[in-house]
């Protein structure tokens, strides 16, 4: 990709995130690399189509995230611990007025939650069932369950009208993942202590 092209679409991808993507012009794009509007329809032929291009781009840097996050853990547990600490690495990633504005666009959204379905959930899924083949998750949980709950406790807490008045999101954040872990976390058996 030329230097030019790669500049539109990293300047509509910030534009997209801090402004919404409604709220977002063609001509504001072109401002901010600059370029003149055409270049852009040259290059991406429509908003959407430049839209498509930058939620193709997240999906590859989430992708990268999420694996150097993984390489780092030593075991299926550490790994959750991390990736459960680092969320807000994912969460400043996609901004709210981001993901409302895209579910105007079905097909972007769709590039995201088939993301998500594809590779995020199944890997999940591997992850709970490597920690309970290691004892270190409980093995009466299925994998299935546990990542639909994780799914559930994350998209919940990203409405933050739920949690004023309850303290600072790191502390609520921390006491989430005590009763995850104490919920989870298979127990040495105290007759094995030796």
């Amino acid at each position: 990709m030329n230097a030019k092209k790669e500049a539109v679409l990293e300047a509509g991808k910030r534009l997209f995130l801090e402004q919404g993507i409604l709220q977002t012009s063609m001509e504001q794009i072109a401002e901010a690399v600059p370029v003149s509007k055409m270049t852009i329809y040259n290059y991406y032929q429509s908003k959407e189509g430049l839209l498509d291009h930058v939620v193709d781009r997240m999906v590859d840097e989430l992708m990268a995230i999420y694996r150097d996050m993984m390489d780092q853990a030593k075991d299926p547990l550490e790994a959750l611990t991390v990736f459960c600490r680092d969320q807000h690495k994912f969460s400043a990633f996609v901004s709210q007025k981001f993901v409302a504005d895209l579910a105007k666009f079905p097909e972007q959204m769709d590039k995201l939650l088939q993301f998500n379905q594809k590779f995020v959930v199944p890997e999940f899924e591997m992850l709970i069932f490597k920690g309970q083949q290691l004892g270190q998750i409980r093995k009466d949980i299925s994998p299935q369950v546990l990542v639909a709950f994780l799914t559930f406790i994350k998209e919940f807490t990203a409405r933050n009208e739920w949690y004023h008045g309850l303290g600072s999101l790191n502390m609520i954040s921390e006491q989430l993942m005590t009763i995850l872990y104490h919920g989870i976390i298979q127990q040495k058996d105290p007759s094995n202590l030796t």
